[in-house]
């Protein structure tokens, strides 16, 4: 609260038009349209200085130190106007020189170290996992741990484990969402990350779903197959995915012994059985279970969604007629219904307002 504000308050005190302790009066938000205006012209601003830039400093390319030095800048300058107040229009003229900065010190990377693509690639997740620690701006960091998740796939994928990626991806962000409230002060940090992280899952994992073929051209033919399938891939996230049901029966002090913890566990393991076939429906629910868990909306959303698109994508590729598809869509909308009705049989009434 501003000097003045306390003086108006102490005025009105003393007249007696009031009594109590100050108001916070918070923030005051920007209309989502001025929000819009001053991003667009923030991005706008940012084209016309790296137009500039880089004509002017064409030979930046010519040299992969200099391009490492002036992306090593940039970088530095984006953190240096995100401490800046919030303000829209600095926040995305600094997300646009970030990027471009970004773009030069991979540029020097790939140019001037001459490495494997593998360690390439790893030193651009490292170097993105450590923008998304530091930089002050939640979608900077959303935008950093995505492309750190893709960059270390991508690193993996050279050493032949990208079906591997999905299970320690999906790990990771379960850590940060079981574990957001525990850190108040990093609380936005880690929201950050696990997003960027439950992007990049949604996105692998469909990615996945079209099979080794349309990679083939990350490999050269001195790289080393693939060491871990489909199915195992799908075997990792099935642990997790039992790993997080554990969790929070623990967090909420079921003990092992309990009716509904016995039935969640083998609801999990029957879960993970079916996904070894309709592959990518252990990802969706676990993102729903994690957002349900959170009350998070836009967890839980995102959670429907991936899981719509992969059944959707199974039931394209059902090599079976319209009528057995239909008929399996029926049984399967049966076996819901009866699962929901045994959920009800199983969980009392009185054991649900406990949790009230």
């Amino acid at each position: 609260m501003s000097s003045q504000t306390e003086q108006v308050w102490a005025t009105l005190l003393q007249a007696g038009l009031t009594e109590g302790a100050a108001p916070d009066t918070g923030k005051l938000e920007s209309p989502w349209y001025v929000k819009i205006l001053l991003a667009f012209s923030g991005w706008l601003a940012a084209v016309f200085l790296l137009g500039f830039i880089g004509m002017g400093l064409a030979f930046v390319f010519d040299s992969s130190a200099t391009a490492m030095i002036i992306g090593g800048l940039m970088i530095g300058g984006a953190f240096a106007i995100l401490r800046i107040p919030k303000n829209e229009f600095f926040e995305h003229l600094a997300l646009a020189v970030s990027l471009a900065g970004q773009a030069l010190v991979v540029f020097a990377i790939y140019d001037g170290l001459s490495l494997d693509q593998e360690i390439a690639w790893l030193l651009v997740a490292l170097l993105q996992l450590s923008l998304a620690v530091v930089m002050p701006n939640f979608v900077h960091r959303v935008f950093s741990s995505f492309v750190a998740a893709m960059a270390f796939t991508m690193s993996l994928t050279f050493w032949g484990g990208y079906y591997v990626v999905g299970g320690i991806g999906m790990f990771l962000a379960a850590l940060c969402w079981l574990h957001e409230f525990r850190y108040p002060r990093q609380m936005k940090r880690i929201q950050a990350i696990g997003y960027g992280l439950v992007l990049a899952l949604i996105l692998l994992k469909g990615t996945a779903l079209f099979g080794y073929q349309t990679m083939e051209w990350l490999f050269s033919g001195n790289q080393l197959g693939l060491w871990a399938g489909p199915r195992v891939g799908e075997m990792l996230t099935g642990v997790v995915a039992i790993y997080v049901v554990w969790h929070l029966l623990q967090r909420y002090g079921q003990r092992i012994s309990e009716r509904i913890t016995i039935t969640a566990l083998l609801g999990a393991i029957l879960l993970c059985a079916v996904s070894m076939e309709v592959q990518g429906i252990t990802v969706g629910m676990v993102i729903m279970l994690l957002g349900f868990a959170g009350a998070n909306r836009v967890l839980v959303g995102l959670g429907i969604l991936s899981l719509l698109f992969y059944i959707s994508f199974y039931y394209y590729l059902l090599n079976t007629t319209l009528l057995a598809k239909s008929q399996t869509l029926l049984i399967v909308g049966l076996v819901l219904l009866l699962l929901r009705w045994l959920m009800l049989t199983i969980i009392p009434a009185d054991q649900e307002e406990k949790h009230v």
